[in-house]
Protein backbone atom coordinates (compact mmCIF):
# COMPACT_ATOMS: atom_id res chain seq x y z
CA UNK A 1 0.00 0.00 0.00
CA UNK A 2 0.80 3.40 -0.96
CA UNK A 3 -0.28 6.91 0.24
CA UNK A 4 -0.27 10.05 -2.07
CA UNK A 5 -0.40 12.22 0.80
CA UNK A 6 1.30 10.65 3.52
CA UNK A 7 1.75 14.05 4.68
CA UNK A 8 -2.01 13.98 6.25
CA UNK A 9 -1.12 10.91 8.31
CA UNK A 10 1.22 13.01 10.36
CA UNK A 11 -2.03 14.75 12.08
CA UNK A 12 -2.87 11.42 13.25
CA UNK A 13 -1.07 11.30 16.35
CA UNK A 14 -2.03 14.56 17.17
CA UNK A 15 -4.97 13.80 16.85
CA UNK A 16 -5.05 11.27 19.34
CA UNK A 17 -3.42 13.37 21.75
CA UNK A 18 -5.87 16.05 21.93
CA UNK A 19 -8.54 13.30 22.07
CA UNK A 20 -6.53 11.46 25.44
CA UNK A 21 -6.41 15.34 26.96
CA UNK A 22 -9.89 15.71 26.37
CA UNK A 23 -11.57 12.63 27.34
CA UNK A 24 -8.99 12.98 30.93
CA UNK A 25 -10.55 15.83 31.74
CA UNK A 26 -14.53 14.49 31.59
CA UNK A 27 -15.03 13.86 35.36
CA UNK A 28 -18.59 11.92 35.88
CA UNK A 29 -20.12 12.35 38.36
CA UNK A 30 -23.27 10.66 40.25
CA UNK A 31 -26.11 13.34 41.35
CA UNK A 32 -27.48 11.32 44.06
CA UNK A 33 -25.43 11.13 47.51
CA UNK A 34 -25.47 7.02 47.20
CA UNK A 35 -25.99 4.47 45.22
CA UNK A 36 -28.68 3.10 47.57
CA UNK A 37 -30.41 6.18 46.98
CA UNK A 38 -30.02 5.41 43.15
CA UNK A 39 -31.18 2.19 43.11
CA UNK A 40 -34.45 3.68 45.14
CA UNK A 41 -35.02 6.00 42.43
CA UNK A 42 -36.03 3.43 39.86
CA UNK A 43 -33.00 4.81 37.32
CA UNK A 44 -31.16 2.32 35.88
CA UNK A 45 -29.27 4.63 33.02
CA UNK A 46 -26.80 7.11 34.76
CA UNK A 47 -23.73 7.22 33.70
CA UNK A 48 -22.35 7.82 29.73
CA UNK A 49 -20.55 5.31 28.23
CA UNK A 50 -16.86 6.15 26.59
CA UNK A 51 -17.55 3.82 23.44
CA UNK A 52 -19.17 6.56 21.65
CA UNK A 53 -16.55 9.24 21.97
CA UNK A 54 -13.76 6.06 20.63
CA UNK A 55 -15.66 5.34 17.75
CA UNK A 56 -15.76 9.20 17.14
CA UNK A 57 -11.76 8.99 17.11
CA UNK A 58 -11.67 6.20 15.20
CA UNK A 59 -14.33 8.12 12.08
CA UNK A 60 -11.91 11.02 12.26
CA UNK A 61 -8.51 8.67 12.17
CA UNK A 62 -10.17 6.98 9.11
CA UNK A 63 -11.12 10.17 7.44
CA UNK A 64 -7.61 11.87 8.19
CA UNK A 65 -6.47 8.18 6.17
CA UNK A 66 -9.22 9.01 3.41
CA UNK A 67 -7.06 12.59 3.04
CA UNK A 68 -3.92 10.68 2.31
CA UNK A 69 -5.35 8.29 -0.25
CA UNK A 70 -4.35 5.23 0.45
CA UNK A 71 -3.47 3.11 -2.77
CA UNK A 72 -3.44 -0.77 -3.57
CA UNK A 73 -1.15 -1.49 -6.22
CA UNK A 74 -2.74 -4.12 -8.84
CA UNK A 75 -0.44 -5.89 -11.26
CA UNK A 76 2.07 -3.77 -13.34
CA UNK A 77 0.83 -4.07 -17.34
CA UNK A 78 4.14 -3.49 -19.66
CA UNK A 79 3.80 -0.56 -22.49
CA UNK A 80 5.31 -0.86 -25.48
CA UNK A 81 6.06 3.09 -26.64
CA UNK A 82 6.15 3.51 -30.48
CA UNK A 83 6.48 6.83 -30.96
CA UNK A 84 7.36 8.96 -33.95
CA UNK A 85 6.47 12.32 -35.16
CA UNK A 86 5.60 12.33 -38.57
CA UNK A 87 4.98 15.50 -40.99
CA UNK A 88 2.63 14.65 -43.96
CA UNK A 89 3.09 17.00 -46.58
CA UNK A 90 0.85 16.97 -50.29
CA UNK A 91 1.10 19.02 -53.80
CA UNK A 92 -2.37 20.07 -53.97
CA UNK A 93 -1.08 21.98 -56.81
CA UNK A 94 -3.33 22.09 -60.39
CA UNK A 95 -1.15 19.32 -62.19
CA UNK A 96 -2.49 17.04 -59.10
CA UNK A 97 -5.83 16.86 -61.07
CA UNK A 98 -4.43 14.95 -63.57
CA UNK A 99 -6.72 11.88 -64.69
CA UNK A 100 -3.78 9.26 -65.42
CA UNK A 101 -5.04 8.66 -61.68
CA UNK A 102 -8.55 7.48 -61.23
CA UNK A 103 -10.05 9.49 -60.30
CA UNK A 104 -7.26 12.32 -59.83
CA UNK A 105 -3.89 12.52 -58.67
CA UNK A 106 -4.98 14.45 -55.87
CA UNK A 107 -7.95 11.75 -54.63
CA UNK A 108 -5.71 9.12 -54.83
CA UNK A 109 -3.31 10.55 -52.75
CA UNK A 110 -5.49 12.11 -50.03
CA UNK A 111 -7.37 8.72 -49.41
CA UNK A 112 -3.97 6.85 -49.15
CA UNK A 113 -2.72 9.37 -46.80
CA UNK A 114 -5.89 8.52 -44.69
CA UNK A 115 -5.05 4.72 -44.75
CA UNK A 116 -1.92 5.36 -43.56
CA UNK A 117 -2.66 7.91 -40.82
CA UNK A 118 -5.10 4.57 -39.72
CA UNK A 119 -1.72 2.59 -39.81
CA UNK A 120 0.20 5.17 -37.18
CA UNK A 121 -2.22 4.83 -33.74
CA UNK A 122 0.94 5.42 -31.65
CA UNK A 123 2.70 8.96 -33.73
CA UNK A 124 1.81 11.87 -33.57
CA UNK A 125 0.97 13.31 -37.16
CA UNK A 126 1.12 16.61 -38.56
CA UNK A 127 -0.49 17.79 -42.38
CA UNK A 128 1.15 20.69 -44.48
CA UNK A 129 0.03 21.15 -48.05
CA UNK A 130 1.63 23.42 -50.90
CA UNK A 131 1.04 24.58 -54.08
CA UNK A 132 3.05 28.06 -54.91
CA UNK A 133 3.50 28.22 -51.05
CA UNK A 134 3.31 26.25 -48.11
CA UNK A 135 1.12 26.29 -44.76
CA UNK A 136 0.17 23.78 -42.03
CA UNK A 137 -3.24 22.31 -42.18
CA UNK A 138 -2.95 20.50 -38.81
CA UNK A 139 0.17 21.08 -36.07
CA UNK A 140 1.58 17.89 -34.54
CA UNK A 141 -1.47 15.98 -32.86
CA UNK A 142 -2.20 12.60 -31.65
CA UNK A 143 -5.66 13.38 -32.70
CA UNK A 144 -6.11 11.29 -36.18
CA UNK A 145 -9.58 11.99 -36.93
CA UNK A 146 -8.46 15.80 -37.17
CA UNK A 147 -5.64 14.57 -39.88
CA UNK A 148 -7.93 12.48 -41.59
CA UNK A 149 -10.67 15.33 -41.41
CA UNK A 150 -8.67 18.03 -43.01
CA UNK A 151 -7.30 15.31 -45.94
CA UNK A 152 -10.83 15.20 -46.65
CA UNK A 153 -11.20 18.65 -47.25
CA UNK A 154 -8.57 19.67 -49.18
CA UNK A 155 -8.49 20.65 -52.75
CA UNK A 156 -6.41 22.67 -55.36
CA UNK A 157 -8.21 25.20 -54.36
CA UNK A 158 -6.63 24.98 -50.80
CA UNK A 159 -3.79 27.48 -51.60
CA UNK A 160 -4.46 30.33 -54.01
CA UNK A 161 -0.73 31.01 -55.22
CA UNK A 162 0.22 28.51 -57.98
CA UNK A 163 3.25 26.74 -58.60
CA UNK A 164 5.39 24.30 -56.71
CA UNK A 165 7.71 25.11 -53.84
CA UNK A 166 9.14 21.96 -52.82
CA UNK A 167 11.91 23.58 -50.89
CA UNK A 168 9.32 25.67 -49.08
CA UNK A 169 7.11 22.58 -48.24
CA UNK A 170 9.81 20.74 -46.68
CA UNK A 171 10.67 23.64 -44.26
CA UNK A 172 7.25 23.91 -43.27
CA UNK A 173 7.12 20.35 -42.36
CA UNK A 174 10.26 20.74 -40.70
CA UNK A 175 9.15 23.49 -38.74
CA UNK A 176 6.39 21.32 -37.01
CA UNK A 177 9.23 18.73 -36.20
CA UNK A 178 11.36 21.72 -34.85
CA UNK A 179 10.33 21.08 -31.20
CA UNK A 180 10.02 17.24 -31.21
CA UNK A 181 11.57 14.97 -28.68
CA UNK A 182 10.47 12.01 -30.73
CA UNK A 183 12.95 9.07 -31.26
CA UNK A 184 12.31 9.01 -34.91
CA UNK A 185 11.55 11.81 -36.65
CA UNK A 186 10.43 11.67 -40.60
CA UNK A 187 8.73 13.63 -43.34
CA UNK A 188 6.87 11.85 -46.28
CA UNK A 189 6.46 14.47 -49.14
CA UNK A 190 4.03 13.49 -52.06
CA UNK A 191 4.42 15.62 -55.17
CA UNK A 192 4.01 15.74 -59.25
CA UNK A 193 6.30 18.41 -59.80
CA UNK A 194 9.55 20.13 -59.74
CA UNK A 195 10.55 23.23 -57.62
CA UNK A 196 9.62 26.11 -59.52
CA UNK A 197 8.03 28.64 -56.65
CA UNK A 198 8.95 29.89 -53.24
CA UNK A 199 12.23 31.15 -52.00
CA UNK A 200 13.88 28.40 -50.45
CA UNK A 201 15.94 26.09 -52.32
CA UNK A 202 15.08 22.08 -51.78
CA UNK A 203 18.75 21.45 -51.15
CA UNK A 204 18.66 23.55 -48.04
CA UNK A 205 15.99 22.59 -46.48
CA UNK A 206 17.60 19.20 -47.05
CA UNK A 207 20.43 20.09 -45.69
CA UNK A 208 18.44 21.55 -42.59
CA UNK A 209 16.24 18.21 -42.25
CA UNK A 210 19.83 16.08 -42.30
CA UNK A 211 21.09 18.53 -39.12
CA UNK A 212 17.74 18.39 -37.78
CA UNK A 213 18.08 14.48 -37.52
CA UNK A 214 14.79 13.94 -39.62
CA UNK A 215 14.50 11.37 -42.69
CA UNK A 216 12.72 12.55 -45.48
CA UNK A 217 10.29 10.13 -48.04
CA UNK A 218 9.88 11.68 -51.08
CA UNK A 219 6.89 10.08 -53.24
CA UNK A 220 6.66 11.08 -56.94
CA UNK A 221 3.03 10.48 -58.34
CA UNK A 222 1.69 10.06 -61.35
CA UNK A 223 2.85 8.71 -65.14
CA UNK A 224 5.05 10.54 -67.92
CA UNK A 225 2.26 12.57 -68.67
CA UNK A 226 -0.16 14.76 -67.46
CA UNK A 227 -4.02 15.21 -68.41
CA UNK A 228 -5.92 17.98 -66.74
CA UNK A 229 -9.46 18.14 -67.29
CA UNK A 230 -10.63 21.94 -68.29
CA UNK A 231 -14.07 22.94 -69.28
CA UNK A 232 -15.13 24.38 -72.29
CA UNK A 233 -16.79 28.20 -73.67
CA UNK A 234 -20.11 25.67 -74.01
CA UNK A 235 -19.85 23.83 -70.68
CA UNK A 236 -18.14 20.93 -71.93
CA UNK A 237 -14.83 19.02 -70.38
CA UNK A 238 -11.78 18.66 -72.51
CA UNK A 239 -8.39 17.40 -71.47
CA UNK A 240 -4.92 19.03 -72.24
CA UNK A 241 -2.23 17.20 -72.13
CA UNK A 242 1.47 17.79 -71.40
CA UNK A 243 4.36 16.22 -70.62
CA UNK A 244 4.92 15.13 -66.76
CA UNK A 245 7.06 17.78 -64.80
CA UNK A 246 8.47 15.56 -62.43
CA UNK A 247 12.23 16.20 -60.79
CA UNK A 248 13.33 12.81 -60.06
CA UNK A 249 16.54 13.63 -59.37
CA UNK A 250 15.85 16.25 -56.85
CA UNK A 251 13.73 13.99 -54.58
CA UNK A 252 15.81 11.61 -54.81
CA UNK A 253 18.70 14.15 -53.20
CA UNK A 254 16.35 14.78 -50.76
CA UNK A 255 15.89 11.26 -49.67
CA UNK A 256 19.09 10.40 -49.74
CA UNK A 257 20.79 13.43 -48.18
CA UNK A 258 18.81 12.38 -45.14
CA UNK A 259 18.97 8.71 -44.98
CA UNK A 260 15.67 8.32 -46.59
CA UNK A 261 14.13 6.95 -49.27
CA UNK A 262 12.38 8.01 -53.13
CA UNK A 263 10.01 6.52 -54.30
CA UNK A 264 7.26 6.64 -57.86
CA UNK A 265 4.15 5.99 -57.87
CA UNK A 266 3.02 5.63 -61.36
CA UNK A 267 -0.91 4.46 -60.50
CA UNK A 268 -3.08 4.09 -57.38
CA UNK A 269 -1.92 0.69 -56.34
CA UNK A 270 1.85 1.36 -56.42
CA UNK A 271 1.46 4.49 -54.37
CA UNK A 272 -0.60 2.28 -51.55
CA UNK A 273 2.23 -0.19 -51.52
CA UNK A 274 4.60 2.51 -51.16
CA UNK A 275 2.91 3.72 -48.25
CA UNK A 276 2.96 0.06 -47.02
CA UNK A 277 6.58 -0.57 -47.37
CA UNK A 278 7.02 3.06 -45.35
CA UNK A 279 5.05 1.91 -42.48
CA UNK A 280 6.73 -0.96 -42.46
CA UNK A 281 10.24 0.40 -42.08
CA UNK A 282 9.02 3.57 -39.80
CA UNK A 283 7.22 1.08 -37.14
CA UNK A 284 10.47 1.20 -34.77
CA UNK A 285 10.25 0.20 -31.07
CA UNK A 286 12.00 1.35 -27.76
CA UNK A 287 11.89 1.90 -24.21
CA UNK A 288 9.44 -0.72 -23.04
CA UNK A 289 8.04 0.86 -19.29
CA UNK A 290 5.54 -0.24 -16.98
CA UNK A 291 2.11 1.31 -16.96
CA UNK A 292 1.52 0.90 -12.68
CA UNK A 293 -2.33 0.69 -11.68
CA UNK A 294 -3.60 1.41 -8.62
CA UNK A 295 -6.86 0.73 -6.54
CA UNK A 296 -8.01 4.36 -4.71
CA UNK A 297 -9.08 3.60 -1.45
CA UNK A 298 -10.39 6.77 -0.15
CA UNK A 299 -13.63 6.60 -0.90
CA UNK A 300 -14.48 3.38 0.68
CA UNK A 301 -12.79 4.74 3.71
CA UNK A 302 -14.95 8.00 3.65
CA UNK A 303 -18.18 5.61 4.03
CA UNK A 304 -16.73 3.50 6.91
CA UNK A 305 -15.79 6.65 8.83
CA UNK A 306 -19.12 8.49 8.42
CA UNK A 307 -21.21 5.29 9.23
CA UNK A 308 -18.82 5.62 12.61
CA UNK A 309 -19.14 9.13 13.42
CA UNK A 310 -23.21 8.94 13.08
CA UNK A 311 -22.77 5.81 15.19
CA UNK A 312 -20.19 7.49 17.69
CA UNK A 313 -22.72 10.44 17.68
CA UNK A 314 -25.42 8.52 19.04
CA UNK A 315 -23.94 6.67 21.09
CA UNK A 316 -22.64 8.98 23.20
CA UNK A 317 -25.16 10.70 23.38
CA UNK A 318 -27.77 8.13 24.51
CA UNK A 319 -25.80 5.34 25.40
CA UNK A 320 -25.22 4.88 29.34
CA UNK A 321 -24.34 1.98 31.78
CA UNK A 322 -26.53 0.47 34.03
CA UNK A 323 -25.00 1.01 37.28
CA UNK A 324 -25.76 -2.55 39.60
Amino acid sequence: MQFTNWYFLLCIPVLIYIFTIFIGKKKHALKFSSVQLLKSAGLRKTIKHKIGKYIILAGLILLIAALARPQLPEKDAPVQQKGIDISLVLDVSGSMQSVDFEPNRLEVARHTLQDFVDERPQDRLSFIVFAGTAYTRVPLTLDHNIIKESLGEVSSESVNEEGTAIGMAISVGLNRLKKSEAASKILILVTDGDNNAGTINPDTASELAKDMGVKIYTIGVGTDKTIIPVQDAFGGTQYQQSEGGLNEPLLQKAADVTGGQYYRAKDSKALSQIFTNINMLEKSEFNQDNFHQYTELAFMLIQIALILLLAGIFLDRYYYIQVP
